[in-house]
């Protein structure tokens, strides 16, 4: 069969259009966005799974799904960056460069315990870098260049105000500092 006609079906062509929009949506995400039953949907999923018309990933406790397939790291990041709090974090040190372990805690206002899983699953997934300095942890963002591609690219999938802001000011800084560093 071929993409057109599996897409045929009104289900799978709305299913289809979600993802293709959001790439990295995970199930239940799909099904609140689409008011569609639980089981219709992951007929339909699985129905396009088997033919490849959409990819699914296992990643943790979420099974996601895109619409072409992603090289590794970038469903890594964007995987990471589905999640809102996890957006939060990354987008501080990205427009910061570098930032303390307290700077996050007093920004966000999370737990402890909290803010040191989300971290500690960052650090893990090579999105973020960790770097003891004394008693403190300064963390960074471990590639720059990937996570930027990674939010410019799928930026209309994030549903937030912060990612505009964050993109634009980071971008701004970026980019200047990188035409200073060429004209030397």
């Amino acid at each position: 069969m071929f993409k057109n006609e599996i897409l045929a079906n009104e289900n799978r062509r709305k299913i289809y259009a979600v993802i293709e929009e959001n790439p990295g949506v995970h199930l239940r995400e799909l099904q609140r966005v689409l008011s569609m039953p639980l089981t219709t949907l992951e007929y339909h999923l699985g129905y396009m799974v088997r033919k490849k018309i959409v990819f699914g990933e296992t990643d943790a406790q979420y099974k996601r799904y895109y619409a072409k397939p992603l090289d590794r790291e970038d469903k890594k990041v964007l995987s990471a960056l589905r999640q809102r709090k996890l957006r939060e974090i990354v987008f501080i040190v990205l427009v910061n460069g570098k930032v303390r372990y307290q700077f996050l805690a007093e920004h966000l206002k999370l737990p402890h315990s909290t803010l040191s899983l989300y971290l500690k699953y960052l650090v893990d997934k090579t999105i973020l870098a960790r770097e003891k300095i004394g008693y403190e942890n300064m963390y960074t963002v471990q590639d720059e260049d990937r996570v930027a591609k990674v939010l410019v690219a799928y930026k209309t999938s994030f549903v937030d105000k912060l990612v505009d802001k964050a993109l634009n000011t980071w971008m701004e800084t970026y980019f200047s500092e990188k035409q200073e560093t060429e004209g030397n």
